[in-house]
């Protein structure tokens, strides 16, 4: 390894801020909280929309900036650190809002925070993979991240107990201030991270372009390189497909009851699947490379609708749930370095910000139609339309042929 320090804070990084979004965990925390303000489907969708929207927003926006940076993590941090403190207001304003306004404008009002929160979230990409991209050498990020995500999810079942503490044993709306408060503290110490690690000053790429066709530019890469064509399709009908993921958990409380021991199982088996599943699949990405492994976590999901669909009861909606949850988890630890080995050095951030613009526009649109699926045709619906979509992923993404995995 180039940098130890590089190294230490890199596989730092996952374990910190899957720890940290335990306590902001849109498939789960985000939902009850919403359900406890009497919030509707609407609003679940609506949280999940913002979630979504914001993190590819910006990605086409900030890619052209991070382009002309000769050192990037100083500024990532810098972002990061507004994007946490901003949530942090809210947190401190919360129990006043709820007490002053009622529960309806607190929704609202948590909705505007929660969406600002998730507009920074679409820097992630082209700041992230660009970082990592010049302090670590390509076959070993996915056994770093990988590493570093099955100790932060091995450390989130410990979490997990204090966020069912805070659930249990403290009253609302206390018990949400703690929970919210805990999760950006963590947050904010993994912004530190980044201001921390050694990046070499890097070559900068300038051009003269306005932005419309720079727009243009970036997007005509789609038609020029048809290998990242490919994979953009195959992470497409993958992002449509695991828009499904919240539902489980709305499912299993209208279905099953008893919401507050549903959301410490389905946390649980959340995290002990992506313990052992980031785990194994990272130390699987150097033998058998980024694309299989990403068919490995696909092949997991296609069964976990199977067994949502045959064992209809709440240990098969867990069960399912779980295995749907490791696809997620393959898509993390590959779909960026995928799409690293098919760009060129220079352009990696467009190339990053094309695909997740186009992945997180129609995802989307989507979580807003799940909420009407849900609403007039039902939770089945759902899950087999993203049981198709994930079928059309796995086969898109086996057309794929990746001649060189060094960019």
């Amino acid at each position: 390894m180039e940098n130890k320090r590089n190294y230490i804070l890199a596989f730092w990084d996952p374990v910190l801020f899957i720890n940290g979004m335990i306590f902001l965990n849109v498939n789960t925390v985000i939902p009850y909280f919403l359900i406890t303000l009497s919030g509707s489907t609407f609003h679940i969708s609506l949280a999940n929309f913002l979630a979504v929207l914001g993190s590819f927003l910006p990605s086409i926006f900030i890619a052209r900036y991070v382009q002309k940076l000769r050192i990037k993590n100083k500024v990532f941090a810098k972002i990061l650190f507004i994007q946490r403190f901003t949530f942090l207001i809210f947190v401190f304003l919360f129990p006043f809002i709820l007490n002053y306004l009622g529960k309806i404008a607190t929704i609202y009002l948590f909705l505007l925070f929660y969406g600002v929160f998730n507009l920074f979230v679409g820097t992630y990409g082209p700041f992230y993979f660009s970082i990592l991209d010049k302090i670590l050498p390509f076959e070993e990020r996915g056994r770093v991240v990988g590493r570093g995500s099955a100790l932060g999810n091995l450390i989130a079942i410990f979490m997990t107990l204090l966020l069912n503490f805070y659930i249990n044993k403290i009253s609302f709306p206390y018990n949400f201030f703690l929970i919210f408060l805990t999760g950006t503290f963590i947050l904010i110490l993994d912004a530190l991270l980044f201001y921390f690690m050694e990046e070499k000053e890097g070559d900068i790429f300038e051009d003269s372009l306005s932005f419309s066709k720079f727009m243009k530019k970036a997007f005509s890469i789609l038609k020029v390189n048809f290998v990242f064509r490919k994979v953009v399709i195959s992470l497409l009908f993958l992002g449509l497909s695991l828009t499904a993921l919240p539902y489980f958990i709305v499912y299993a409380n209208k279905k099953f009851g008893s919401f507050n021991n549903i959301v410490t199982a389905f946390n649980f088996g959340y995290i002990l699947s992506s313990v052992l599943g980031s785990f194994i699949l990272g130390e699987l990405t150097k033998n058998l490379k980024y694309k299989k492994v990403l068919s490995l976590g696909m092949t997991l999901g296609l069964i976990g609708f199977i067994v949502v669909f045959t064992f209809r009861n709440l240990i098969g909606t867990i069960l399912g749930s779980i295995l749907v949850n490791l696809t997620f988890v393959s898509n993390i630890l590959t779909s960026g370095f995928i799409i690293t080995g098919v760009s060129t050095k220079e352009e990696l951030p467009v190339y990053l910000a094309v695909s997740n613009t186009i992945v997180m526009a129609f995802s989307s649109l989507m979580h807003l139609l799940n909420g009407a699926i849900i609403k007039y045709l039902g939770f089945y619906v759902l899950f087999f339309v993203s049981f198709v979509f994930l079928v059309f992923s796995f086969v898109s993404i086996g057309r794929v042929v990746i001649t060189s995995m060094d960019n």
